[in-house]
């Protein structure tokens, strides 16, 4: 199960965010790198924007940087992969919100969201509990460390965000043209 191939229908509200890779990676707790290589093997791509060569760049929505969170924390504790793309899968068919509150759970073939203490209590039984994590509780933190990192605000139904900016200078140009329009607006309100 990989994100962006088996679970291209998007279940999602549309994003009102975008982080760039180096946001994604330092809030999900991976190295650039590990960013890079999940995206090109699409363990778990960006559902904003993909690159599209070189100097192009990617941009990750709230929801994409917690299944990477969650990813993280499932590997630390000694997940292998093929649970860990399950639960990638799991969680993609779910909206942003739903994520909030869910805590999952794996019997080492399914993973499925945790509706009480007496299910864990069942599979730790039986012996077949694999993994229960606290996706709510890392959906705070992630929604926590990401107030504090620079985003690109995503206006619903923008076609422009897949011409985002490709280049360092482009960045800068747009960011410079971002506070002019917002200088502007403090003006005209400041006027009225």
């Amino acid at each position: 199960m990989v994100q962006g191939e088996l679970f291209s229908e998007s279940t999602d509200e549309a994003a009102t965010r975008g982080y760039r890779g180096t946001v994604a990676s330092k809030v999900a707790g991976i190295t650039y790198r590990q960013l890079d290589y999940w995206a090109s093997k699409r363990i778990v791509v960006p559902s904003i924007a993909t690159s599209h060569g070189s100097g192009s760049r990617r941009l990750y929505s709230f929801k994409d940087v917690l299944i990477l969170a969650v990813s993280k924390k499932l590997l630390d504790i000694g997940v292998n992969l093929q649970n860990v793309t399950a639960a990638i899968g799991f969680l993609s068919r779910h909206h942003t919100s739903q994520l909030e509150h869910m805590t999952i759970i794996c019997d080492g073939q399914d993973v499925k969201e945790c509706e009480d203490g007496d299910e864990v209590l069942k599979l730790i039984d039986e012996g077949t509990a694999v993994f229960g994590v606290s996706v709510g509780k890392l959906w705070n933190q992630v929604d926590s460390q990401l107030e504090q990192e620079k985003h690109i605000d995503i206006t619903p139904g923008d076609s422009s965000v897949s011409a985002l900016p490709i280049s360092p200078v482009d960045d800068i140009a747009a960011e410079r043209m971002r506070q002019k329009l917002e200088n502007q607006r403090l003006e005209r309100a400041a006027q009225h």
